[in-house]
This record gives structure tokens, C-alpha cells and sequence, in this order.
């Protein structure tokens, strides 16, 4: 065997080498979402009544069709919201208690990745939370 030809198996051996093998990987992209599911599409953010638990909406496709994690969190990180499950793409997320300024918003934030590098990072509109009707 020649010597390229002896390097080249050695490469392909390795698996340092492609041939023809997929080309690159394609970023997750979030064609829905992410928001409260039903949530109008109005300017100035959303409101809604402490202790509500809010389906969240969130759909995402890979051209790769490769496996999808998800990381939501909120912002600011120490209101109180709670997820359900903050690893699945349509959590539930329970709305705290009114913040010090009723001004101040929460953007309920999560994380794309599929495995191979791909990332991204959506963000909900603003939410505002009102206090608990008695």
C-alpha cells in the first residue's frame, strides 16, 4: 500500500476523515414561541394575576432532526416563578407574587440546543404580574 494510501485509511480509521459524511449541523429554530399559550400578541406585554399557572408554547424544529434540550429560566432569576419542568419544551410556569415595583417585568427565557452545537436562546414578551383578586 502507499504511503498516502496508508494515510488516508489511517485518518478514515480514526474517523478524522469524511467522505461525503453529512455536512454541518444545522441550528435548532424556533418556528413558535416562546410564550403563554393563547397569549395575545399585543404591544406592552402581558398580564396576569399572581398564583396562575400558565401553559407555556414553544416549538422548535431541527433540519438535522437531531435530539433537542431545553433550559428555561426566568429574568429577573429571583422573582419566585416556578416551572414545572424547566427541561421540556411546553412547561407550565406559576406566576409569583407582584414585584416590589409593579412597573418591573419578568421575561420567561429559555434555551435551544440540539447536541451538536447548535444553540439558541428565545425570550417570552414582558409579563407583568397583578395582585390576587380577593
Amino acid at each position: 500500500m502507499s504511503r498516502s494510501r496508508s494515510f488516508m485509511f489511517a485518518l478514515l480509521a480514526l474517523g478524522l476523515g469524511s467522505v461525503g459524511c453529512g455536512g454541518p449541523n444545522h441550528q435548532p429554530v424556533i418556528t413558535a414561541g416562546p410564550r403563554p399559550l393563547g397569549s395575545p400578541s399585543t404591544p406592552g406585554g402581558l398580564k396576569f394575576e399572581e398564583g396562575t399557572v400558565i401553559q407555556l408554547q414553544l416549538e422548535v424544529t431541527d433540519e438535522d432532526n437531531d435530539e433537542i434540550f431545553f433550559r428555561w429560566s426566568q429574568n429577573p432569576a429571583n422573582t419566585g416563578g416556578v416551572f414545572s419542568d424547566p427541561h421540556i419544551a411546553t412547561p407550565t410556569w406559576t406566576v409569583p407574587a407582584p414585584l416590589e415595583n409593579p412597573n418591573q417585568t419578568i421575561h420567561l427565557i429559555v434555551e435551544v440546543e440540539d447536541g451538536n452545537g447548535g444553540v439558541l436562546v428565545g425570550q417570552s414578551p414582558a409579563i407583568y404580574i397583578l395582585p390576587k383578586q380577593q
